[in-house]
């Protein structure tokens, strides 16, 4: 009996930490992403499929035939099934600038996509222990200017996670979301190239004094899908080093 798990956005900072988590814990990765991250070539355990997300929420055509895909190389008994919708689209523009592509991009990667994986893999979900875990952000609730594209597409994700685990839990299968705030990945640190100071004070500012990294994340995600109870269902977690509870106060 094999245990497998799908990560979307498996080639970025913490998709590639979680395909090394649950690699090194024994199960068989299915990475899917529109590039191949090379650090996996080797990963006998792990096994990459092209997928563009766009077309996996809009083209029914195309979703049945990835889904078809997928389940080509799945194992032939599958003991633990996980499904980890992590991949997302950050479009960071000001209202005037926000066009209809700019939604559709948005709310399809990050909202729809995650719904259709977990309703075409139902059935695989419900026939062995399953979770699915959808990482959300802390912009879900606590967001900034030019966000609004990012912040809604995470918002309806938590929705999602909550209304299917209304219809997934009594069948076995446990939906939790995971709410991140700041995480060092190589995007987060692009944007501070030439401002070191402004990543120092950002991590300072966080009561943990420290962001957060791709692999604290990747250990967390796992650890809900160790979790038997299904009692745990329909939570989104904060991740987030205590900054979700803090006032910014400017005169400090």
């Amino acid at each position: 009996m094999t245990k497998v798990v799908l990560i979307t956005g498996s080639s970025g900072g913490i998709g590639s930490a979680l395909v090394k988590v649950y690699s090194e814990a024994g199960f068989f990765v299915i990475g899917l992403d529109k590039i191949q991250n090379d650090n996996h070539n080797d990963d006998s355990d792990y096994s990459y499929i092209n997928i563009d997300l766009l077309d996996f929420a809009k083209n029914k055509n195309y979703r049945e035939e990835k889904v078809k895909e997928i389940v080509g190389i799945f194992p032939a008994t599958i003991g633990e099934f996980v499904l980890v919708n992590n991949a997302a689209e950050q479009i960071i523009k000001p209202l005037s600038e926000i066009s209809w592509n700019d939604w559709e991009m948005s709310l399809a990667v990050n909202t729809v996509a995650p719904f259709f994986f977990a309703q075409s893999f139902r059935e695989h979900l419900s026939a062995s222990p399953g979770h699915v875990i959808n990482i959300t952000s802390i912009h879900a609730k606590l967001t900034k200017s030019n966000f609004t594209c990012y912040a809604t597409s995470k918002a309806a994700l938590e929705a999602v996670t909550r209304s299917l685990a209304l219809e997934l839990s009594p069948i076995g299968v446990s939906v939790n979301a995971v709410a991140p705030a700041a995480i060092s990945t190589k995007m987060l640190k692009s944007g501070f190239n030439d401002v070191p100071e402004k990543y120092r004070k950002l991590n300072d500012y966080h009561p943990s004094k420290s962001i957060g990294s791709p692999e604290d994340v990747a250990v967390f995600v796992k650890s809900i899908s160790d979790h038997r109870s299904g009692f745990l269902t329909g939570s989104v977690l904060e991740f987030n080093g205590g900054i979700g509870g803090k006032l910014h106060d400017p005169d400090s």
